[in-house]
């Protein structure tokens, strides 16, 4: 995790967010190298996340069973932590996220998952890849968690990378106020947006809301001729069915010559080891979907008449 801060930021009025990490190189967020910044909070709670540590925008303990080796290190600065039958117990309601048991932790077995910064900070480490950008037509993505929990924090980001001619892309499952997308869009970005399910109650049941204001959302940044990527995160056996492979391919036909491209993305259960980290029980225990069953999504689109760009 690139830790730019350990505390929060007091550095005048500048616009500070809450993130969790900044990933550099990355390939699949967007077009060409790209430095993603990930941000804390989410409106939606989808049982598949694969970053259950972007939910809440609140910093939180995370801890790693696999590292731990329950040598009492964090016990020594720690009131609320105790070994019992051989295992590590933390009283998480009571944790402080001071950041003392990561100071000890000779393994690297827990973190203060989340960083207050500003907006300038996180330019600082974004402009570093500039001539990366450059060169393979990359730039900046804001992920999450959803960009548009913290949107003053998003749209300082957008503004910044304005200014330094840098590409920048917003993920989000657009679920949110529409004047951010309106300043967004005004600021150059382009959206990578998720179609969870089309079905509005399966969508409630998945995510913790219906799907109408996503929809509604979509269709505007239609009309205003924004730079739009369908992606379509699609999970084993739970919404991926006929039905909904039918009404997503017929989505996106809806949308062609609006959209640039359909994406399909593949569910990975990293999230699972990431939840019990954060002390909870994940909803969904499956394994990660395979390149097969990718590549058969992919096929399933092609047959219905809807183009879908490989991810590679």
């Amino acid at each position: 995790m690139n830790k730019i801060m350990q505390n929060k930021t007091t550095e005048g009025n500048k616009t500070q967010g809450v993130i969790f990490n900044i990933q550099r190189f990355c390939l699949h967020d967007g077009d060409g190298i790209r430095t993603t910044v990930f941000l804390k909070g989410c409106p939606l709670k989808c049982i598949w996340c694969h970053n259950p540590e972007s939910q809440q925008r609140e910093m939180q303990l995370i801890t790693y069973a696999s590292k731990c080796t329950i040598c009492g290190r964090c016990i020594t600065v720690c009131d609320n932590r105790r070994i019992e039958d051989g295992r590590l117990i933390i009283n998480r309601d009571k944790c402080k996220k001071c950041g003392r048991c990561v100071d000890v932790c000779l393994n690297e077995a827990c973190d203060i998952c989340g960083k207050y910064v500003t907006a300038e900070e996180v330019m600082k480490e974004v402009v570093k890849d500039k001539v990366f950008y450059e060169t393979s037509n990359g730039g900046m993505t804001i992920s999450g968690g959803e960009p548009l929990h913290q949107p003053a924090f998003s749209l300082e980001l957008l503004r910044l990378a304005k200014d330094e001619n840098i590409d920048a892309a917003i993920e989000t499952c657009g679920f949110g106020q529409w004047d951010f997308f309106e300043k967004a869009r005004s600021l150059g970005a382009s959206f990578l947006y998720d179609i969870k399910t089309l079905d509005s109650e399966k969508h409630k049941k998945l995510t913790g809301a219906d799907n109408s204001l996503i929809l509604d959302n979509l269709k505007k940044l239609i009309d205003i001729g924004a730079d739009i990527t369908l992606r379509f995160p699609l999970v084993p056996g739970i919404n991926d069915s006929e039905k909904e492979l039918d009404c997503a391919a017929e989505l996106i036909k809806r949308c062609r010559g609006h959209i640039k491209k359909a994406e399909v993305m593949a569910y990975h259960n990293l999230g699972i080891g990431k939840e019990r980290g954060l002390g909870r029980t994940p909803a969904l225990d499956i394994e990660s979907a395979t390149a097969e069953k990718k590549r058969e999504w992919e096929e399933a689109f092609k047959k219905r008449g809807a183009e879908i760009a490989p991810i590679t």
